[in-house]
């Protein structure tokens, strides 16, 4: 999950409709924009879908266990069990398909700690460098 975190420095598709329901920080690829929600919405209610943010909080991939280095680069993976784990600074699979690479870590997080500050990008959600 996606808290959003910087109220004034966002970009955003407006006017969007999810084709199922969706929760306040889920993420969705939109054409080529990997994003998360900003409200709850039903299916084909229209949104907002914030796509670049300097200052978001998400939840780590596999909750705790895994450390995060201020500057490690972050890959969501929006199809995760349980998909509220999205972040985290290894790719595993296909870009694009299993993960999205979506921003840089602002802060380090231990292996204790269940999220992670990030500068959120969504924009070239499949760049696997």
């Amino acid at each position: 999950m996606f808290h959003w975190k910087d109220d004034v420095i966002y970009d955003e598709l407006r006017n969007v409709a999810p084709a199922a329901a969706v929760e306040k920080g889920d993420a969705e690829v939109r054409q080529d924009v990997f994003g998360f929600w900003v409200t709850d919405l039903a299916a084909d209610e229209a949104g907002t879908l914030i796509y670049r943010c300097r200052q978001v909080r998400a939840d780590k991939r596999i909750g705790t266990g895994e450390a995060i280095v201020a500057g490690d680069r972050l890959y969501a993976y929006p199809g995760s069990t349980p998909i509220a784990h999205l972040v985290s600074p290894t790719a595993t699979g296909t870009a694009g398909v299993d993960y999205y690479f979506c921003g840089w870590a602002k802060e380090s997080a231990g292996a204790d700690v269940t999220d992670v500050l990030m500068n959120f990008d969504g924009t070239r959600y499949d760049e696997t460098i």
